[in-house]
């Protein structure tokens, strides 16, 4: 087996043949490096690992309604932020059992979401703020990143990255709001960078694992999904505006931005850039079908129908459609290269 190049030890080590530390031995031996905790491999990427089960469904039923039970007993003690902290507190004992005991996903992802929540609550009504302040809390943001690299640290599943990613954000708010009056073009280019940013950090993970067959590439598709929004609202609020009324003129500038963002993430081959467009994309569409039919009822149907077969149609020739497209861009790592 010495003589195996490092993709065959990875195809190995994925078919169950040999362990990960069997798998890191060998590539020590060649020179490559070792498979880090983060690079494990888990498989395809398309196999479903965040719901196991009907079970994992009706465990994370149950922890929001217990979450929002304690989110109500938390408010109803007062002005102390300590049943927060508290709530916070069984919020990550949960986790522990269900997330580093359990592995089971989607139960985790709830808890870990209510305990970031708790966390910038208790610390703000602690604070003497009334709990969200809308300049942000740079303390509570600083505890909140710290408590979510703490998750990371004890879970070690890959949707903490994406929390990450948002204290890191709510942090980069509060900094931004504290020293600086917040205007909407303030907001936008602190909206479209923090995106960028946190593309920048997921094409890393994407160039380390090109083939999709470690957690490198769970840990990129969250960070994705957290940029893509960011991305088209900070382009939205910079270049339109936030109004109440379309225009033909923001419309098309909407869809313009949807169109731009969609084939980046076609380029990447990241599905979750135009999962976050499609409001956007649904808003400028009905826009027209509206605009065209008067009557609201036949502008929400067609743009449903319109908006439901483009992204079908998209879905079924997603391949071909990168595939026309790789054949224009230069062959920089962060496109992956089509699959054969």
């Amino acid at each position: 087996m010495t003589d195996m190049t490092p993709a065959q030890i990875r195809s190995a080590l994925t078919a169950g043949i040999i362990s990960q530390q069997q798998a890191n031995d060998m590539l020590l031996k060649q020179g490559a490096a070792p498979l880090s905790e983060d690079a494990a491999v888990i498989g395809n990427e398309d196999e479903m690992r965040f719901i196991r089960g009907f079970s994992d469904i009706f465990i994370a039923i149950g922890m929001v309604i217990l979450l929002i039970g304690m989110l109500v007993f938390s408010a109803a003690m007062g002005g102390s932020g300590i049943p927060f902290l508290a709530a916070a507190g069984i919020s990550f004992l949960l986790a522990e059992y269900f997330g580093r005991k359990k592995r089971q996903h989607l139960p985790t992802l709830v808890t870990a979401i209510g305990f970031m929540f708790f966390i910038i609550i208790g610390v703000s009504v602690m604070m003497g703020m009334d709990r969200f302040s809308s300049s942000g809390n740079i303390v509570a943001a600083v505890i909140s990143v710290a408590a979510m690299f703490l998750f990371y640290y004890r879970i070690k599943l890959p949707f903490c990255m994406a929390l990450i990613a948002y204290s890191l954000v709510y942090l980069g708010f509060s900094i931004i709001a504290t020293a600086f009056d917040v205007n909407l073009t303030l907001i936008g280019v602190f909206l479209f960078l923090s995106g960028i940013a946190i593309v920048w950090w997921a094409l890393k993970y994407d160039v380390k694992d090109p083939d999709r067959m470690t957690r490198y590439a769970d840990n990129a598709f969250w960070l994705h999904l957290v940029s893509a929004p960011l991305i088209i609202h900070g382009l939205v609020v910079l270049f339109i505006g936030v109004t109440d009324d379309l225009s033909s003129t923001t419309a098309f500038a909407t869809l313009g931005i949807v169109l731009m963002v969609g084939l980046f993430g076609l380029a990447i081959d990241r599905r979750a850039f135009l999962t976050s467009s499609l409001v956007y994309a649904g808003m400028a569409i009905g826009y027209f079908m509206y605009k065209v039919s008067l009557d609201p009822t036949l502008a929400i149907a067609f743009t449903l129908l319109l908006l439901g077969s483009a992204v079908v149609f998209l879905g079924a020739g997603w391949d071909t459609a990168r595939a026309g497209l790789l054949k224009v861009l230069p062959k920089w790592k962060i496109f992956r290269p089509k699959q054969v």
